[in-house]
């Protein structure tokens, strides 16, 4: 058996030390400058250390983030699409190249150490054009880039605990995914991104993946990190792909799971990064439907198919048009299969289900499964 895809980079990296140590060394952290910054770099120096960010054993140097900028790559040539780094907010007190520091998060625990190799200036009008696209402070990841500090840290990180996340239960590790996977004796295993509860749109293309030969396994992994304002709350995300799964998917194929970042709304380079992830926690196959970690208008809808043709990260995309409900095929279904007119076709998007919603309107089980629709229904279901 050829086993699962490896690691991107080949290895996986675990930067976790052991309990002893991880003791020994919050003692030493009394001593160390403490490292305070945004909630987006807290969740990255977690993922750095359980191996998601493989081959990334720490924050980015200069030469890795410039690359990653001008070039898509890091400083070896490896294909990546988004910066890492660490840009604190304060400090206490001053620190230099050669000293480690202490990484707290946000209650104020330090929960990793880096050790500091560089600091270098950030040009963030440069970050906003070459990742996001944009200076358009209307686009949400850009309107935050002034809560960045305006230097960063490169260096090895070492993580001394998992932070406490209220998505615990199913935020999985990817040696436990590549375990699990394993363990069901899958070896060709789709990842499916999401950051919105499922609606019969995405269930469509889920099944479909199932059904090829190629694939025996269908890990969904929705983002439940940092969100935007008026995104769904990620403990609603969740409890709505549990009773979905739980009610309509075999547990012989399908494996749920939680990814606890902030969310790159940064179209076809998001994409890739979301890919790579998925090849560290075993996946082969990544599913990318229509604007997939679009925001508004910022991004051609397709884009993100187009990537995988200008960077190979060694995943094999799972290319999807926009989906519907047809009427009169009775079925979801796509324009590359049905043959009706738009007038026939029930479309299905998340902002058709919140006018529904706000709108106090039952929502048809063509558009929501009803255990997923009783969910939403509740109050309070949104990111304030």
């Amino acid at each position: 058996m050829a086993g699962l895809i490896e690691p991107y980079g080949g290895r996986l990296v675990n930067r976790m030390v052991g309990q002893e140590e991880a003791e020994r060394t919050e003692k030493e952290t009394d001593d160390l400058p403490h490292i305070h910054t945004i909630l987006d770099q807290v969740y990255d120096a977690e993922k750095i250390g359980i191996g998601a960010y493989s081959p990334l054993e720490g924050f980015m140097s200069s030469s890795d983030y410039e690359n990653v900028l001008s070039r898509g790559v890091l400083s070896n040539g490896l294909p990546w699409s988004m910066p890492i780094i660490l840009t604190p907010t304060s400090t206490e007190p001053a620190f230099g190249v050669g000293d480690r520091v202490a990484l707290t998060d946000v209650d104020g625990q330090v929960f990793a150490t880096v050790d500091v190799e560089e600091i270098f200036p950030i040009d963030k009008k440069k970050l906003a054009q070459n990742v996001y696209g944009t200076t358009d402070t209307s686009h949400p990841n850009v309107a935050e880039l002034p809560l960045l500090g305006d230097r960063s840290i490169g260096g090895r990180l070492r993580l001394l605990r998992r932070l406490r996340l209220p998505s615990v239960k199913h935020e999985l590790t990817p040696n436990e995914t590549r375990e699990y996977f394993s363990s069901k004796g899958w070896q060709r295993v789709a990842g499916y991104q999401a950051r919105n509860p499922p609606h019969t749109a995405h269930e469509y293309i889920q099944r479909v993946t199932l059904e090829r030969e190629d694939i025996d396994g269908l890990f969904i992994q929705p983002i439940v990190g940092k969100l935007k304002k008026g995104d769904y709350k990620p403990e609603i995300i969740m409890r709505a792909y549990e009773a979905f799964t739980s009610n309509y998917y075999t547990t012989e194929r399908v494996l749920l799971g939680s990814l606890s970042i902030a969310m790159r709304y940064a179209g076809p380079k998001a994409v890739l990064f979301y890919a790579i992830i998925r090849r560290n926690y075993g996946c082969s196959h990544y599913i990318v439907g229509r604007d997939q970690a679009g925001v508004g208008s910022f991004y051609d809808p397709y884009a993100a198919h187009r990537i995988f043709d200008q960077f190979d990260v060694g995943v094999t995309p799972l290319r999807y048009k926009e989906s519907f409900y047809c009427l009169k095929c009775g079925t979801m279904a796509s324009s590359k299969v049905c043959p009706h007119k738009e007038e026939d076709r029930l479309n299905v998007s998340q902002t058709k289900i919140r006018r529904m919603l706000a709108g106090g309107e039952k929502i048809p089980s063509e558009i929501l499964r009803p255990e997923v629709a009783k969910i939403l229904s509740e109050p309070d279901v949104f990111v304030q």
